[in-house]
């Protein structure tokens, strides 16, 4: 094998989830390309994972990048040597088969594993660290719902693929600081492989015990994919030079910051659209700033002492590669005060692009009872009616870094636009104010990791008419 595809296969497995995703996207460049030496790689790659959810890494180019024409089906299941819920369900989608017969999943012995009291003890404190806390959270209302132990279960079959991996469970890895500090963050990544590989082989057993269905078990098993078909095409765009250096800026203009920089958003912006919000996140060793900026639109005059409450989430429930699709609906009655965008995310999000599916917002409000469809683009998102895209959404380079804020939920910073023509209609069918929300939030960093003190300020921008929306002027 050549070195260097050696070495981006590898990256694969890396800790940070946005170097996992460049690699698969650069491997499925490789393989359409005509490299047959990258598929055959990727496949053995593949072949020589022992747990399923690392499996699933390797598999996940193909199903996530819709390598069927590349990859012919018996080469990508003889790859899978750990078969799984999430695997079947991802050859199924590729390739159009049937379901593999259940018995080929791994099932842990009855027995205990018998760790150590110290090896033992690290399910309970890292079962929401190593992984993220929806698969606990998943597995506990199942068993509030099926009268089945699946939290127990579950610490069941994590001993035993710690047993099998060797008697001494992996410590947490860490990340070292520049020379004369401490090392700065823990990095579970063997921890996290050895949950998600046991939530899979619990899902297997509650169904040969009969107490879910398969088709159930492979909606659960859904958490485990490594990315999502729709969004696995989208990069990210070279953060743009009026979204930088916001810690200084803000030490120096504070609230006047909010305002030119939304001035600066709409200045940059495609011919036609405005800005309809705005996430902007930048962090040094110690400090960080967050800034949301959101177009607020409600009947009457809208003022600082109402609540905002965001805009209805919707799930899209239909993915192929580049595209997911679905019905907006806007609720009736009194409206707002309420923000345009809102959050749009695909029903089944993957483990790598996570950070990114949970912030895209598009502004869904303005297509009142109108249906849209939402195109994952190269460089965006597009929420498109008809023929016509009516509102975008982007994202810049970030989360390259092992280690965030405990504060920070994302370090994405993101645009969503509307058409400027679009918002006026809307607004002045139903008769809305238009405004402007901004939250800041300062965080100082007191000791490595742990304590932080932050301020958090909020300030509303009245345009003086529908306008200037995309460079408003303080009152």
């Amino acid at each position: 094998m050549d070195p260097s595809l050696g070495l981006l296969l590898e990256r694969l497995h890396w800790p940070i989830p946005r170097v996992r995703w460049e690699a698969a996207r650069a491997v499925a460049r490789l393989v359409r390309t005509g490299n047959n030496g990258a598929l055959d790689a990727l496949l053995a790659w593949t072949a020589r994972r022992t747990l399923e959810s690392e499996c699933l890494l390797g598999l996940g180019v193909i199903h996530a990048f819709d390598l069927a024409d590349f990859c012919p089906e018996d080469k990508a299941r003889r790859a899978v040597t750990k078969p799984s819920l999430a695997s079947d369900w991802m050859l199924r989608t590729v390739y159009d088969i049937e379901r593999s017969a259940p018995f080929l999943y791994t099932v842990s012995p009855p027995t205990p594993a018998c760790l150590n009291e110290d090896a033992a003890a690290l399910f309970d404190r890292l079962n929401t660290l190593a992984v993220p806390p929806v698969f606990l959270y998943t597995l506990g209302r199942l068993e509030g719902a099926l009268d089945f132990a699946f939290v127990d279960r579950w610490r069941h079959d994590w001993s035993w693929i710690c047993r099998s991996h060797g008697a001494e469970v992996p410590k947490p890895g860490f990340v070292l600081c520049p020379p004369g500090q401490r090392r700065s963050g823990a990095l579970h990544m063997p921890q996290g492989e050895m949950f998600v590989s046991a939530y899979l082989r619990t899902l297997a057993y509650a169904m040969h015990m009969g107490a879910m269905r398969a088709d159930q078990a492979e909606y659960h098993a859904m958490l485990a994919m490594p990315m999502n078909r729709g969004l696995a095409e989208l990069e990210p765009v070279k953060r743009p030079a009026w979204s930088r250096n916001l810690l200084q800026r803000w030490r120096d203009s504070g609230q006047a910051l909010v305002a030119e920089i939304w001035a600066q958003a709409g200045q940059h912006t495609l011919a036609g659209q405005i800005p309809a919000a705005l996430h902007l996140v930048e962090n040094d060793e110690r400090d960080f700033i967050e800034v949301d900026i959101d177009v607020v639109i409600g009947h009457g005059t809208l003022n600082a002492g109402e609540p905002v409450a965001e805009a209805p989430k919707f799930d899209w429930k239909h993915a192929e590669p580049g595209c997911m699709g679905g019905g907006i609906h806007l609720r009736g009655g009194s409206l707002g005060p309420v923000t345009l965008a809102c959050p749009v995310a695909p029903e089944h999000i993957g483990r790598v692009d996570a950070s990114v599916a949970l912030q895209v917002k598009l502004a869904c409000l303005a297509l009142g009872w109108r249906r849209g469809r939402v195109i994952c683009r190269k460089h965006d998102i597009a929420l498109q009616v008809g023929t016509e895209v009516v509102s975008h959404w982007h994202h810049w380079y970030a989360e390259w870094g092992p280690s965030r804020f405990t504060q920070l939920d994302t370090i994405v910073s993101s645009i969503t636009t509307i058409q400027r023509t679009w918002l006026l209609a809307y607004a002045e069918s139903l008769d809305l104010s238009v405004t402007l929300v901004a939250r800041v939030r300062v965080g100082t960093r007191e000791h490595r990791h742990q304590d932080h003190s932050v301020d958090a300020h909020e300030f509303w921008i009245t345009p003086q008419e529908h306008e200037a929306l995309a460079m408003p002027e303080f009152p």
